[in-house]
């Protein structure tokens, strides 16, 4: 339903790639009020899942805002959700004393960027 509601309006892309890196930011940079006890590993499947929202929002954005080719905007999706990832585990090691760095984190904000790169890839039609 959003993807279509950004068909619609392309020019929108953009401005929702950007507020959703920057609530992406902040939330994996500010300290939680509570800690939750979750199962080993599994916030692995949120940082999945919320860099497959990021790649998709930034692919938009990237082939309607500025009218890259499916490829072009493929490979530099991919490389700005990769090193955004890596970038975010730098400044909670940097930045903060209540998150750590984590390479799991940055293979699972990895892979959620493999999974949109391939969904997109088999069902974006380039026009």
């Amino acid at each position: 339903m959003i993807i279509k509601h950004l068909l619609a309006h392309k020019k929108k892309a953009i401005v929702l790639s950007l507020v959703y890196t920057c609530i992406l930011t902040y939330y994996c940079l500010k300290q939680s009020p509570i800690t939750i006890e979750l199962p080993s590993q599994s916030d692995k499947i949120l940082h999945a899942l919320a860099y497959f929202v990021f790649t998709i929002a930034w692919f938009l954005s990237f082939k309607f805002t500025f009218n890259f080719t499916k490829l072009k905007s493929l490979i530099t999706v991919f490389c700005l959700a990769v090193l955004f990832g890596i970038f975010i585990e730098y400044l909670q090691y940097t930045l903060t004393n209540h998150r750590q760095a984590d390479i799991l984190d940055v293979l699972a904000n990895t892979f959620g960027t493999i999974l949109a790169v391939i969904l997109l890839k088999f069902t974006f039609n380039d026009r």
